[in-house]
């Protein structure tokens, strides 16, 4: 019958005091030592004879960092070959690039927001990093400029992001003593010296803005045909909330009483809990809808293609919509006496400072239900922004 694995914990590693070796399985010991230093022990037999070979203190390797390089050596004994030989010929080889990049992506993935970060750090730096059985000893300069010579001008922000994730596979190679000297992918004081700065050749990318002086033509526009597609649009640009928002909204989120949209973390691009005052004019959309189905339950595609049809006589089109939050910024920076940071925060934009964020997401919500009933009432003939009265807290709607 087969002995048990896995019989420790993370737990009980940290609080077996008991000097002597305690069993995990599969040849893994926990080893507390005289002076009650604990470390990890792999014990097995090759060719008639007892083996013990280390696997480092329980402050430096985790217990499932020791069970995965158990796995490792017992393979290596399935083999024929001696494991603590092995891991000497491959101390003195050295780990490849490659190597190091996924064990240092492996060990980052458990504090990032998805999958999809981990896969495209493995794709940029196969794609582009220097190559993946190169020892990562060996890698130099001239390695790393022959990565982002070719791209440097031509896609700035990719090799940006690319130099930053070299320099961190070569960093944690260092601290695992797989090799020594200056990182050679740093930027200060090294490769500012041979590239030029990110900022001076990057191509801003503006999403095309209508003038805020067009927005309520446009909106009366809008307003011509009733259409799913042409709410959602003017219930975006009333919010100033980014499309993705808005299309994968539910009704759960809004509090039609209270005149709220409370937009949870993981539907925000900067991962924060976001709270919209609605204006008179966005209420009355979402009171105009069926409750029995999703808001604006939609492709984003829907609303980009009544911006970005042949232009109606006067507006200049195509813009996008991601463009009428410049719209709404631009009108607050130039018609209102409002703080830059409730205009920020109203795009749910951070706030370097975390305490004063924390503060200002309460005691500027009035200031910012305020801001967009002005937007609203700019962009709106007076009947039509309050033909649906919002019911503030306190109130009740009069129709």
């Amino acid at each position: 019958m087969a002995r048990p694995t896995n019989r420790l914990s993370a737990r009980a590693a940290q609080t077996i005091t008991a000097q002597g070796y305690h069993a995990d399985g599969g040849g893994l010991y926990l080893l507390v030592g005289p002076s009650g230093a604990k470390s990890w022990v792999f014990r097995f037999q090759l060719r008639g004879r007892r083996r013990e070979m280390g696997l480092g203190s329980t402050t430096l390797v985790s217990l499932q960092e020791a069970r995965r390089a158990v796995v490792e050596h017992r393979r290596t004994l399935l083999e024929g070959r001696d494991p603590i030989t092995a891991r000497v010929q491959a101390r003195s080889v050295g780990l490849s690039f490659g190597e190091c990049a996924d064990a240092l992506i492996e060990s980052q993935k458990a504090g990032w927001k998805n999958d999809a970060q981990a896969e495209q750090w493995t794709q940029s730096l196969r794609d582009h990093g220097p190559a993946r059985d190169m020892p990562v000893a060996d890698v130099d300069t001239t390695h790393v400029m022959a990565c982002l010579r070719q791209i440097w001008t031509t896609k700035t922000e990719t090799a940006s992001r690319l130099r930053a994730r070299i320099e961190r596979v070569l960093d944690w190679a260092k601290v695992h003593g797989h090799r020594q000297g200056d990182n050679p992918a740093r930027w200060r004081g090294h490769l500012d010296n041979l590239l030029p700065r990110p900022s001076k050749v990057r191509k801003p990318q503006h999403h095309a803005a209508m003038p805020y002086g067009d927005a309520p033509a446009f909106m009366a526009r809008l307003r011509e045909r009733d259409a799913r597609s042409r709410r959602a649009l003017q219930f975006t640009i009333l919010t100033a909330a980014r499309t993705e928002e808005v299309t994968g909204s539910s009704w759960d989120e809004f509090d039609l009483a209270a005149g709220i949209w409370s937009i949870p973390a993981e539907r925000m691009k900067g991962g924060r809990d976001h709270f919209v005052p609605l204006s008179t004019g966005a209420l009355a959309i979402l009171r105009g809808l069926d409750r029995k189905l999703p808001p604006f339950a939609m492709s984003e595609n829907t609303m980009l293609s009544l911006v970005q049809k042949p232009a109606p006589k006067g507006f200049g089109l195509p813009f996008t919509v991601h463009g009428f939050r410049s719209c709404f910024r631009d009108w607050a920076a130039e018609t209102q006496d409002t703080p830059g940071e409730v205009v920020e925060m109203a795009l749910a934009h951070a706030i370097r400072n975390k305490a004063e964020a924390a503060y200002r997401r309460g005691a500027l919500i009035e200031k910012r239900r305020s801001l967009m009933q002005a937007w609203a009432d700019y962009l709106l003939p007076r009947s039509s922004s309050t033909a649906t009265t919002a019911a503030r807290p306190g109130g009740r709607p009069t129709s």
